[in-house]
């Protein structure tokens, strides 16, 4: 088994179907949501390409969705992965 990146999901998608309602303009590539670890109302920034995201309050920051994933549930890497879809079984 192998972790593929390629096969993380959609950022946006990945954020929504968390129940986050991300705002800004349409254009922008920041949006603006809710921080679920502190629980600041406006200020977990998420980079809708890369998945990246940092709360401007609390500090709290990833890379992708696979970090976010792995924060919000307290799960490891691998189990995380499996979760969203990015772990494949190569048997």
């Amino acid at each position: 088994m192998t972790f593929n990146r390629d096969l993380l999901p959609d950022p946006t998608t990945y954020f929504e179907a968390q129940n986050l309602k991300l705002s800004g303009p349409r254009s922008a590539k920041w949006k603006t949501t809710e921080c679920r670890f502190h629980g600041g109302s406006d200020s977990l920034r998420i980079h809708t390409a890369t998945g990246a995201w940092v709360c401007m309050a609390c500090n709290e920051k990833g890379g992708d969705v696979l970090a976010y994933e792995m924060k919000s549930t307290g799960t490891e890497f691998v189990a995380a992965a499996k979760t969203i879809g990015a772990w494949v079984d190569d048997g």
